[in-house]
């Protein structure tokens, strides 16, 4: 994740950063199928998506406890 991203997920509301959360939630599930499918030969794209979701996770939850 570049560093753009991060400052621009932590400028982003947390109603935006919930529906960020689901849509990287969804793309997980429809990349994983298409590697089911054998689709999908770049498995390096789950640890990035997971990456991401974690991130927003940990914003979401600093910006619950200021």
């Amino acid at each position: 994740m570049k560093k753009t991203d991060k400052i621009s997920y932590r400028q982003k509301t947390p109603v935006e950063l919930q529906k960020s959360l689901l849509d990287l939630k969804k793309q997980l599930v429809e990349t994983k199928a298409k590697h089911l499918s054998g689709n999908q030969k770049d498995t390096s794209v789950f640890r990035k998506i997971k990456h991401e979701i974690a991130f927003i996770s940990t914003i979401l939850t600093q910006n619950d406890h200021q």
